[in-house]
């Protein structure tokens, strides 16, 4: 999989707790992970009101879909 190297800064007291835990060739690994973790849940969150939006409808996209389906069977019974 294609990377992008970047520049960023992040409090000294960071690094190093990341440093200890995942040793000083580890801190990419931690990033690339923390970050997809973050990623995941700021989706499911966006995804949770979406599907919500669609659910508080559903009853009333169900009763057009009805209205629709009877007018198209009374026009081909013509």
């Amino acid at each position: 999989m294609p990377s992008t190297r970047l520049n960023i800064s992040l409090p000294t007291h960071i690094v190093d707790d990341i440093k200890a835990l995942y040793g000083p060739r580890g801190l990419s690994q931690f990033l690339e992970e923390a970050a997809q973790e973050k990623l995941a849940a700021v989706k499911r969150e966006a995804y949770k009101g979406l599907i919500e939006g669609y659910r508080s409808t559903a009853d009333e996209t169900v009763e057009v879909l009805k209205k629709l389906e009877a007018a198209v069977t009374e026009e081909r019974d013509v």
